[in-house]
């Protein structure tokens, strides 16, 4: 029984002692795009078109590898650029104005490998699947409100300099940010070299209006990094 109680403590000693911490920087794209959409409030209209690329996303992460099972934290943030116009009585054939969109989110994800791949010259290769949580922020789309706080109700404050502008932008966002939460699901292929360690995901997150209107969005990321 001494014996038996032994080598199972060296057997969990043993496992807890290999177990792989690792870290790294991630990027890749966001598969879901803004969409056109129109906004009126009176004689004011407001319209954005869609996205021409795919927002890009950058962020970090961090994991526990064990018994098979990862359990993986991130924080990423997603950028993108898009058009609009607002069209009233003072301006009735306006420019387009290029403008940006913002997304900032954290994640936690539960992953186990389902299959070992043998690759020459690979220490290790795995395909994986997962699921998890995370909280998401996102900048609201351009419309009338926000043309309003810029330049006033009556749309003549078109001489405000960039300072004042910028910071009435900013006050904006933060009394107008779209804040979500969801689950997600993923799939990914993970290649391990000696101490470096890359990844790479499909994601979604059920997440509503994350991207306006939207109930959730897609990623692929691709993580790069080290295991120890």
């Amino acid at each position: 029984m001494k014996k038996l109680l032994v080598v199972s403590t060296f057997i969990i000693f043993h496992s807890f002692t290999f177990a792989l911490v690792g870290f790294g920087f991630q990027g890749g794209t966001d598969m879901t795009k803004l969409s056109a959409s129109s906004h009126t409030d009176g004689p004011i209209t407001v319209n954005s078109f869609e996205m021409e690329s795919n927002p890009i996303n950058f962020g970090g992460y961090a994991f526990v590898d064990l018994f098979g099972y990862a359990l993986e934290g991130e924080a990423d943030l997603g950028v993108g650029l898009y058009n609009f116009e607002f069209a009233n009585p003072i301006i009735p054939d306006p420019d387009p104005i290029e403008f940006g969109w913002a997304r900032a989110s954290y994640a936690v994800t539960l992953k186990k490998n389902l299959m070992d791949i043998s690759i020459p010259f690979l220490a290790e290769a795995a395909l994986n699947a997962g699921a998890g949580f995370g909280a998401h922020v996102s900048t609201p789309r351009a419309n009338v409100g926000m043309v309003k706080a810029l330049l006033g109700d009556d749309l003549t404050d078109v001489n405000a300099d960039d300072a004042d502008l910028e910071e009435q932008l900013i006050d904006y966002f933060e009394d107008h940010m779209i804040e979500a939460s969801g689950v997600h699901l993923q799939a990914g292929l993970r290649f391990k070299l000696l101490t470096f360690d890359t990844h790479a995901n499909l994601r979604y997150t059920m997440a509503e209006n994350v991207y306006d209107g939207s109930n959730g969005f897609m990623q692929f990321i691709i993580k790069l990094g080290f295991a120890l």
